[in-house]
């Protein structure tokens, strides 16, 4: 007979609550630590993960809607909050307004080098994708000019330059701690990780 595979790609949920995000971060760290689970938690407001369009924020600004806390789950997590959801309401005070699968991500980046070393980097940083992150729509533009060289300190021209733009899409898990490494590169700029829900 066969064996089963287990190396399954891992669910991910977008859960909402309504509540200040300290609460919602205690309660979520009390469930994990209390559960013995290992769980992969990412909160909005601190791990870069746009969470609604801007009318919805909007919203949430001028007071018409209570504050929001988006918190991005793996599947035995989400699992077991579906379990306790009414007792989390009945015992917490914690609102779970919605959970919803995450289908996948996308990041944008750009950046603006002048020097080959650091293009060389964040090129290699680029290329060297974890599996189930891929580049979409990327594109880059390196000029050289030799005879700028060493009038830099004197005028804006640079002897090298090189730009690039475009996104990274995938697994959250991944696009999350993917981010986190572009910070490494103060020359890269990235976006939000946007979500898209089943």
């Amino acid at each position: 007979m066969a064996k089963k595979s287990t190396s399954a790609r891992p669910s991910f949920y977008e859960a909402v609550f309504r509540g200040k995000p300290k609460v919602v971060r205690a309660f979520l760290q009390g469930l994990v630590m209390g559960g013995g689970l290992d769980a992969t938690v990412f909160y909005n407001f601190s791990d870069g993960i746009e969470h609604e369009g801007k009318a919805e924020r909007l919203v949430e600004m001028v007071g018409l809607r209570a504050h929001g806390c988006h918190v991005v789950l793996d599947g035995a997590t989400t699992a077991l909050l579906k379990k306790l959801r009414n007792r989390i309401v009945g015992e917490m005070g914690l609102e779970i307004s919605s959970i919803r699968r995450v289908k996948s991500a996308r990041m944008e980046f750009e950046f603006h080098t002048y020097a080959p070393r650091y293009h060389g980097q964040i090129m290699d940083l680029l290329h060297e994708l974890p599996s189930g992150l891929k580049l979409d729509g990327f594109w880059t533009d390196v000029q050289e000019d030799p005879h700028a060289k060493g009038v830099e300190a004197y005028t804006a021209v640079h002897d090298f330059t090189s730009s690039g733009k475009g996104a990274v899409i995938g697994r959250v898990d991944l696009l999350v701690a993917f981010k986190a490494d572009c910070e490494r590169f103060p020359l890269m700029e990235t976006e939000d990780v946007k979500l898209t829900l089943a």
